[in-house]
């Protein structure tokens, strides 16, 4: 162990080391505030062991009792044992050299940054921090692992990877909002599901009529193996006013396409967080929540299907008009397949007069359906808002 400074490394438990034993607590001085391993290190069973800086090995690490540190842990050699790593800084990096760790717990606030891949064997207990996982990291649970905790003070940002069959929990969130997912029953060939919460969820078009809460939505991955299908929870946080009755979940193979709708749900409530769980397996890649309205929305008229070609020339617009539709509030939107804006206006008039005629900047769009969100006040003084799809043919 090569170290630099000085700094205490605390030892609690009991151990046996050169045929004499270490009993209750014993606190050394090293010459260190960083760990810094080029031979070896061995943790025996029983033993905890702490440092306030940063690990560095590049040599030989076994831990089969426990680590806890408040720095970085970088790793770049070997690491093997089936004791536990705590996390306890406020900020730290993580990095194993892909190798696995048997059992990790998240403490001491702050932000877990991983790097490269991090297997977590056994056991992961989500106390107090925050992981982030970016696009190109990986945070993978193998098959018998299972998580402790999660809550909007412990959870994973970014990607989380369960390997397995059988029930599986995701404490997933975005940046300050914590919306968990459990998968209740995977069925598969060796399957390895990566789950993440995603914000903004662009148009979306549904079997039926629902509000769909758009601040956040879910995506699922088959990273190996075949994912057959599993019933699904989502945490999300609706107002107390809502009927339960009336909530959805909705579920896409893609964008693009028409969502399915699932209700007769399940309901369980864990402090801030309510779990909607569908009664159905799942088997799509794209999950949000929504509420059926307690009535048909305000009559209006809206074409869906334009061709610039047309010999009658109303059907080469479309427009919106009706007798409960008022211009308070009007907003009308057309994306393409992206979610991207292509046409959008807030003036009721000229929707209803000449309409949109399939146009961005002047120049034709190619034949196909385009997502388009609906807003407006009626005449009753409620709030409106849809979305759909408008098919443009040449």
């Amino acid at each position: 162990m090569k170290t630099k400074n000085f700094f205490f490394f605390i030892v609690k438990g009991l151990s046996r080391a050169y045929g004499s034993w270490i009993i209750s607590l014993f606190v050394a001085p090293v010459c260190a505030q960083n760990i810094n391993i080029e031979t070896n290190l061995f943790i025996p069973s029983g033993l905890e062991m702490y440092t306030g800086g940063n690990l560095m090995n590049a040599g030989f690490f076994q831990n089969n009792g426990s680590f806890s540190l408040k720095g970085d842990w970088l790793n770049q050699s070997i690491y093997q044992g089936t004791g536990l790593i705590v996390l306890a800084g406020a900020d730290q990096l993580v990095a194993n050299n892909n190798q696995p760790m048997e059992e990790v717990s998240i403490d001491g606030g702050g932000e877990k940054t991983i790097k490269d891949k991090l297997i977590i064997n056994k056991k992961i207990n989500f106390n107090d921090g925050v992981i982030l996982v970016d696009d190109s990291d990986t945070l993978w649970m193998n098959t018998n692992c299972i998580v402790i905790g999660g809550s909007t003070n412990s959870y994973v940002n970014g990607a989380l990877s369960a390997q397995g069959t059988g029930y599986k929990f995701f404490p997933v969130g975005k940046n300050g909002k914590y919306h968990p997912v459990e998968l209740l029953e995977i069925k598969g060939i060796n399957p390895t599901v990566e789950i993440e919460v995603e914000e903004i969820l662009p148009p979306i078009q549904t079997s039926s009529a629902a509000i769909i809460q758009q601040d956040i939505y879910w995506t699922r991955k088959t990273l190996a193996g075949t994912f057959e299908n599993s019933p699904i929870a989502l945490g999300y946080n609706f107002p107390p006013s809502t009927l339960s009755s009336r909530l959805v979940i909705a579920e896409g193979l893609q964008f693009g396409v028409e969502f399915s709708l699932y209700s007769n749900l399940t309901f369980t409530t864990t402090g801030p967080i309510t779990m909607i769980g569908s009664r159905k397996a799942v088997t799509k890649n794209i999950f949000a929540v929504g509420e059926l309205p307690l009535e048909p929305p305000s009559a209006y008229y809206l074409s869906t299907t334009l061709s610039p070609n047309a010999t009658n020339t109303d059907n080469r617009t479309i427009k919106v008009f009706g007798s409960n539709l008022t211009p308070v509030d009007f907003y009308f939107q057309v994306f393409n397949r992206w979610g991207l804006v292509i046409f959008e206006t807030q003036s009721y008039t000229d929707m209803a007069a000449t309409g949109w005629d399939g146009r961005q900047n002047g120049n034709l769009l190619p034949s196909g359906a385009y997502p388009f969100s609906i807003k407006y006040i009626d005449t009753a003084a409620k709030s409106i808002q849809q979305t759909g799809f408008i098919t443009i043919i040449h």
